[in-house]
C-alpha cells in the first residue's frame, strides 16, 4: 500500500512540476520568426500574449536551426506570424505535423515584394539577374503598417473578447509608424535620390520608402569578384561615401576593405534590432549624418 502512495506522490509531483514550466495558458501563445516582429505583436497586444521569437538576435535568418527547447512553445502555440523569410517554407509542414490546430498567418499579404536584386551599380553583382524576393518588409515603416493590420486581424479573430484592445491598440501603433515616418522624412529627404553603400542588401524597402538608393556589397551571401569590388571603389570615391555600413550577422571583410580604401568609416546597422521603431530612427540619423 506505501509502495502505491509513493508512485501516486511521484506523479502528483511530476505533473505539477511540468504544469509549472508550461506557458500561462490563459494567454494567446504566439511565435514571430523574427525579433522586429516581437515588437509589432506587443504593440498590438500588450500582456495579452506570450512571444516566442524562434530566431534570435545575432543568428542568421538564412541558415539558424530550430532549438529543442524551442519545440515545446511549437507544440503547444496558437498562431505563428510568419513574414517571407524563405526559411520558414522549409518549417511549415513540420511544425504544422508538430501542432497540428497551430494558425499559421502570413504578415505580408497585401505586401508587393521586390526582386533582392533591383539595387546595385553597372558591373557589379547587385546588377546582377537576382530574382530572390527581398524579405526585410520589416524594415519599411509603410509596409509595417500594413503587417500589423494582419496581426490585428488575426488575434481578434482568434481571440474575440479582446478585439476592442487589439483595435485601440493598433491605431496608437499606426500614430507612431505615422510620427516615424514624418521624423525620418525631415532626416533624409534632403539627401533623395542619393546612394548609400552597406554590406548585405536589407535596406531596399527603407531606401524605397525614403528615395534613396541602396548599394549593397553583396547579394545572396556572395562576395564581390576583385574587379566587383575595385568597381564598387571607384563608386564610393566618386560618391564620396564616407560611411560603409555592415550588419552584425554577416562578414564585415568585404566592407572593411572598401571603407580602407575610401578612408572611410564602417557603422553596425542592425536590421533585427529588438526596439524596431528607435532602431529605424538611430539608423536614419546615422544615413543623414553619413550623407552630409
Amino acid at each position: 500500500m506505501q509502495k502505491y502512495i509513493v508512485i501516486i506522490l511521484i506523479l502528483m509531483f511530476t505533473a505539477c512540476s511540468e504544469q509549472s514550466n508550461q506557458v500561462d495558458h490563459g494567454k494567446l501563445s504566439v511565435l514571430v520568426s523574427v525579433m522586429p516582429q516581437k515588437y509589432f505583436v506587443e504593440k498590438i497586444a500588450g500582456d495579452l500574449v506570450e512571444i516566442t521569437v524562434l530566431i534570435p538576435p545575432g543568428a542568421s535568418p538564412t541558415a539558424y536551426e530550430i532549438s529543442p527547447s524551442d519545440m515545446r512553445r511549437i507544440s503547444e502555440a496558437d498562431v505563428w506570424f510568419t513574414i517571407g523569410l524563405q526559411r520558414e517554407t522549409t518549417w511549415i509542414s513540420d511544425f504544422s505535423s508538430l501542432n497540428e490546430e497551430l494558425l499559421i498567418v502570413s504578415t505580408i499579404e497585401g505586401v508587393q515584394r521586390l526582386p533582392v536584386g533591383r539595387y546595385g551599380i553597372p558591373g557589379v553583382q547587385a546588377s546582377h539577374e537576382h530574382s530572390d524576393l527581398d524579405p526585410h518588409v520589416w524594415l519599411s515603416p509603410e509596409l509595417v503598417g500594413l503587417q500589423a493590420m494582419t496581426v490585428c486581424e488575426a488575434l481578434s479573430g482568434i481571440d474575440q473578447e479582446n478585439t476592442t484592445v487589439y483595435s485601440t491598440n493598433l491605431d496608437l501603433f499606426l500614430r507612431e509608424v505615422s510620427d516615424l515616418q514624418n521624423e525620418i522624412h525631415e532626416l533624409l529627404d534632403p539627401f533623395a535620390g542619393e546612394g548609400f553603400m552597406v554590406f548585405h542588401p536589407a535596406w531596399g524597402y527603407f531606401a524605397d520608402e525614403f528615395n534613396l538608393i541602396q548599394v549593397p556589397i553583396e547579394i545572396s551571401g556572395s562576395e564581390p569578384s576583385p574587379e566587383e569590388l575595385a568597381r564598387l571603389i571607384d563608386y564610393g570615391r566618386s560618391s564620396s561615401v564616407k560611411v560603409v555600413f555592415v550588419s552584425p550577422q554577416f562578414s564585415e571583410a568585404s566592407a572593411k576593405t572598401i571603407a580602407g580604401e575610401l578612408n572611410a568609416g564602417v557603422i553596425f546597422i542592425d536590421p533585427l534590432a529588438v526596439n524596431w521603431s528607435e532602431n529605424l530612427s538611430r539608423v536614419a540619423g546615422q544615413l543623414a549624418t553619413a550623407m552630409e
